[in-house]
């Protein structure tokens, strides 16, 4: 399986993420053309650089259309009616949607006012959507980081002086792992800020892997302190050896006995729709005054603490809430899809650490399927399950 490896010891932008993934070896020309399916009005270029006395490659837009501002609606219509590829319209917008979400917060405004010129701009759209085209173009299946630097000073944009990182990115950071940095200068764009916290797995050290092409995507800038301003891109193939990731995720706690069994459920709904929380669980316990309660722990992502805790004390009864930071070990997975004869199921593999995979069809797309079809969901998986064992699964 291919992934990429974003070594971030400079920072990110996303023009840098493009000009690393183009070093990697993409054909420019078949890039181009599906950049073309946007029906902007831009020239694109993609040039050899030696930066500080390595040899990488700087992407340029020519850009010559004539709207700055555009509302998060005039980029959905244009990325909607292109003819790219559905995933990567599906993910690009994802993304934007991430990145006006964080202005209009910094700002105090609605999203659908949101027309910024870090939104708007045809260099943003071209960077989140050339991304995706490109990790296409390399079959890439995951994506891994570095942590991220966390850059002192001051920016100038359209709206005054702002301290860096720039207030939105500062906020799409929020429980990325960073390492501080004298350099002030801006090394982490709200765009690449989007992009990177929208495509990476995990932050931290390289997966086991064997690296087989390492791309260099040079910044707009040169950096004051000697440090080459190049964001490094690695493809590399993940070892049957080992096939798990450390992460780092947040454990929340509560206990409570005197809630509602009714507002309980309401409660677990409420957690499962946020899209940070991994897990929720309840334990049976006997409290202190020798009643019995149920232990609640949420697993989440660690940006999201705050948001889960205030939600335990919305919807439930209880006066405080634990939390923890804890390490977990993770089979490296990812989805594919199989056809069957009453259409797409997605199916989850996961690479076991001594060789091979764990293949699961994914219950909401069968569950779908046997209430559409009025049949057995049993019958469903049995079918999928079939159907999975005459495919050659090493190719996962």
């Amino acid at each position: 399986m291919s992934i990429i490896y974003f070594d971030c010891f400079s920072g990110v932008a996303g023009d840098m993420i493009i000009a690393s993934l183009l070093d990697l070896g993409i054909d420019f020309e078949i890039f181009n053309q599906e950049i073309a399916k946007l029906g902007l009005e831009t020239g694109l270029s993609c040039q050899k650089v030696n930066v500080s006395g390595i040899m990488g490659s700087r992407f340029i837009i020519d850009n010559t259309d004539s709207s700055r501002h555009r509302h998060l609606s005039d980029i959905f219509r244009i990325i909607e009616q292109s003819t790219l590829n559905p995933d990567v319209k599906e993910k690009s917008l994802a993304v934007f949607t991430k990145l006006a979400e964080a202005e209009a917060h910094v700002h105090g405004i609605p999203l659908e006012k949101v027309h910024f010129h870090e939104i708007g701009a045809v260099d943003t759209i071209i960077d989140i959507v050339g991304t995706f085209i490109c990790l296409n173009l390399l079959d890439i299946k995951q994506v891994f980081s570095s942590p991220l630097p966390w850059s002192k000073g001051f920016v100038d944009i359209d709206h005054g002086r702002y301290p860096l990182p720039a207030p939105a990115a500062a906020l799409l950071l929020k429980g990325i792992p960073a390492f501080p940095t004298n350099c002030e200068m801006e090394l982490v764009t709200p765009t690449g800020a989007a992009i990177i916290t929208s495509l990476t797995a995990s932050f931290g050290t390289m997966p086991q892997c064997t690296p087989q092409e390492i791309g260099y995507g040079a910044g707009s800038k040169p950096r004051a302190d000697r440090i080459p301003n190049l964001l490094r891109a690695v493809k590399a193939s993940l070892s049957c050896h080992s096939q798990t990731n450390q992460e780092m995720v947040a454990v929340l706690e509560a206990e409570i006995d005197d809630l509602n069994p009714e507002l309980m459920g309401y409660l677990f709904e409420k957690l499962l729709l946020e899209e940070d929380v991994l897990d929720l669980f309840t334990t049976p316990v006997l409290m202190k005054k020798n009643r019995h309660g149920f232990l609640i722990t949420v697993i989440a992502n660690t940006k999201a603490t705050e948001k889960v805790a205030g939600i335990l004390f919305r919807e439930s009864s209880t006066l405080g809430v634990r939390h923890r930071l804890q390490t977990r070990s993770v089979l490296l997975r990812h989805h594919e899809s199989i056809h069957t004869p009453w259409g797409t199921v997605r199916i989850k593999i996961a690479r076991l650490p001594g060789g091979g995979s764990r293949v699961k069809p994914e219950f909401e797309d069968c569950r779908s399927i046997a209430v559409t079809h009025n049949i057995p969901l049993q019958q469903v998986y049995a079918a999928v399950n079939k159907l999975l064992q005459l495919q050659e699964l090493d190719k996962y």
